[in-house]
């Protein structure tokens, strides 16, 4: 029975490693005018759908109902997933190659842990896109709410919404089992020894599980901001490249999304859109002009509006870190100067750009 579970073992720490082959879940939809539906797929490090326009349409769904978009570079999940998922594996062929039935009892409830604490979290993230709708939406309904369902079925007005596992995720749910199935049949006679007698990879193995777990919850709360790969990342906004190093802007809500911008006006026309409540948001970062590619807090900044400035977006709005700096620039290009919290306020309706703000120069 030993060598069974031995090779039952073996097959539970491989099976996770189809996540990388296979979606986790799909979510179908099904409405008159998508009798065929439109599947999202969410799978361990991206989320795809039927075709390439999937997700756009699905985007355009949740705009009419106050829905945020779906943009997958912002799900921090979908960067340390894999990693989580590679890192239980190594340890389960390490567990496996000590043969030992006590840790493959606790590999099996760590990737049970794990599991449950993916589902959670797929809830959480379920329930922030269902329940924290814009209010200018353009259908707007009071009490309502389109959090699909975990698992099943449920009706999002006049949309069939079907949430089930796909082949990844029940691999890792056989895993699961199968694990646990290997415990059981292990030979307990040949296994028994006495604590002092143990070997130390069961401790070892003990003490990764735990520094395991510990990373886990680390990345899940982890609400760093992160450097932008100009020429490489584009701004959640207006979807255009992120280019001049002088200019952009991110957002870090408190779950660790992370929103990037190619300027300061298109992270404040993404929050007076309320695609992301100010509630949810954890801090705002912005580049420098003096300071190319480097972020600083947006509210310690200044904001010089000035002709001679020209922002990415077309308003004029160049973020400086020192108010020295700021007046600097200001008494050589001309302009008006703003805190954040005047520039924040006054947005959109800001002053129009004539001769008349370069008056402002020495204020």
């Amino acid at each position: 029975m030993k060598k069974h579970a031995d090779k039952i073992f073996l097959i539970a720490v491989l099976l996770p490693l189809l996540l990388f082959v296979f979606p986790m879940w799909k979510i179908k939809l099904i409405a008159p005018q998508y009798p065929d539906g439109i599947s999202m797929y969410i799978w361990i490090s991206k989320i795809t759908g039927d075709s390439d326009a999937t997700l756009q349409n699905i985007n355009i769904l949740n705009h009419y109902v106050g829905m945020k978009f779906i943009e997958p570079e912002s799900i921090p999940e979908l960067q340390y997933f894999p990693w989580i998922v590679l890192s239980i594996v190594v340890l389960g062929l390490l567990v496996w190659w000590s043969r030992k039935r006590v840790i493959y009892l606790t590999w099996s409830i760590l990737l049970t842990v794990l599991g449950g604490l993916g589902i959670y979290d797929f809830y959480l993230w379920e329930y922030d896109y269902g329940h924290n709708l814009s209010p200018d939406a353009p259908i707007k309904i009071p009490g309502a709410t389109y959090q699909p369902p975990l698992i099943g079925t449920k009706w999002l007005l006049n949309f069939k919404a079907d949430s089930w596992p796909d082949i990844g995720g029940i691999a890792l749910g056989m895993s699961i089992l199968l694990g646990f199935l290997s415990y059981f049949l292990m030979n307990t006679k040949r296994d028994k020894v006495k604590l002092d007698q143990t070997s130390e990879l069961p401790k070892k193995a003990a003490i990764a599980l735990l520094v395991l777990v510990v990373a886990f919850f680390n990345f899940s709360c982890s609400k760093e901001k992160e450097d932008i790969r100009y020429g490489e990342d584009s701004c959640v906004h207006c979807m255009m490249k992120i280019v001049q190093p002088q200019y952009g802007a991110e957002i870090v809500t408190n779950k660790g999304k992370v929103f990037k911008f190619d300027a300061v006006e298109c992270l404040l026309d993404f929050e007076k859109d309320r695609v992301v409540a100010n509630e949810d948001i954890y801090q705002r970062w912005v580049v420098s002009y003096t300071e190319p590619q480097t972020l600083f807090p947006a509210e310690e900044c200044f904001y010089l509006r000035s002709q001679n400035l020209p922002s990415p977006m077309g308003m004029f709005i160049t973020a400086i870190s020192e108010h020295q700096r700021a007046k600097s620039i200001q008494q050589e290009s001309g302009g008006k100067l703003y805190s954040w919290e005047e520039i924040y306020d006054q947005y959109p309706n800001l002053d129009h750009l004539s001769d008349r703000i370069q008056d402002d120069v020495g204020n």
